[in-house]
């Protein structure tokens, strides 16, 4: 496994599913499974990210312990965002989409990258390979 390329896809994982949230307040459908959003080893990144893919040794970093508690505090507050969207209140659904969610999608992004790049140091890859 990559796992340089693997962090990579599923950054792009995690900004699907970001767009799928807000395609989900635009629709702001009453019947959105809550369970599903708030669980966050269901989505592709969740799978990913507790999949077999990783050693005990990548389990115990502190990029993978970071990454694992900034995607569950991600599905806790998309799970909040999808109860305001499905009661009706989408504007109060959208303030916290562009505000605190954005800005903890934001330091996921951040930890994310962090890992990536103490992969490529690990690794010896230089920073524009890869």
């Amino acid at each position: 496994m990559n796992n340089i390329a693997d962090i990579e896809e599923a950054i792009g994982k995690h900004a699907r599913w970001m767009s799928e949230l807000r395609q989900a307040i635009l629709e702001a459908q009453p019947g959105i499974d809550l369970a599903e959003t708030l669980a966050d080893d269901r989505c592709e990144f969740g799978q990913w990210l507790y999949g077999p893919t990783w050693s005990p040794e990548d389990l115990g970093t502190e990029h993978y312990q970071a990454v694992r508690r900034l995607h569950a505090s991600f599905h806790a507050l998309a799970a909040q965002i999808v109860t305001l969207a499905a009661s009706g209140r989408v504007v109060d659904a959208y303030t916290l989409l562009y505000d605190d969610y954005l800005t903890m999608s934001g330091r996921l992004a951040i930890a994310m990258r962090a890992w990536q790049e103490d992969f490529r140091r690990i690794s010896g890859v230089d920073h524009g390979a890869g």
